[in-house]
């Protein structure tokens, strides 16, 4: 008998456990997400990409974000949780609609690939440091979109 509540114990406690949730509220900012304000003091303003950054990190999926524009396009690549990656295609097409919404006088792309997340820091960092002109940022970045497409 004495076994039996022991079992019957820890049976519900271990239920207990697994039934905890996230206690993360949608608002909130996650901090632990990897994410770097560019210089808008720059013959190139990014306020564009800082404001899409802003608003892509008060989502809890996303782990990480870079973003770079131009006067024209905008590329976003975003990290996303691992688990929330089965329902990535749903969670690119909401977050297009909301940037394209937020921004519409620009050309919005996003990738979550990890080659592009690359790229946008090594540019986000030459960015930061002034050694790109419009041109060839313009060129840097038609070249990433157009990767970005491929399908391999």
């Amino acid at each position: 008998m004495k076994l039996w509540k022991a079992i019957i114990l820890c049976s519900f406690l271990w239920f207990a456990a697994g039934c905890n949730t996230d206690n993360q509220q949608e608002g909130s900012t996650n901090d632990s997400i990897d994410m770097t304000q560019i210089s808008s003091q720059n013959a190139i303003d990014q306020t564009p990409s800082n404001q899409a950054k802003e608003r892509l990190s008060k989502h809890p999926e996303v782990t990480g974000v870079k973003a770079v524009n131009t006067s024209k396009h905008m590329l976003i690549g975003m990290e996303i949780e691992h688990m929330k990656r089965f329902q990535l295609a749903k969670f690119r097409k909401e977050r297009t609609k909301e940037m394209k919404k937020h921004f519409s006088d620009m050309h919005v792309e996003f990738s979550t690939d990890q080659k592009i997340l690359l790229e946008l820091e090594r540019i986000e960092k030459k960015l930061d440091k002034g050694k790109y002109s419009k041109k060839e940022l313009n060129k840097e970045l038609d070249k990433l979109i157009k990767l970005s497409k491929e399908q391999t």
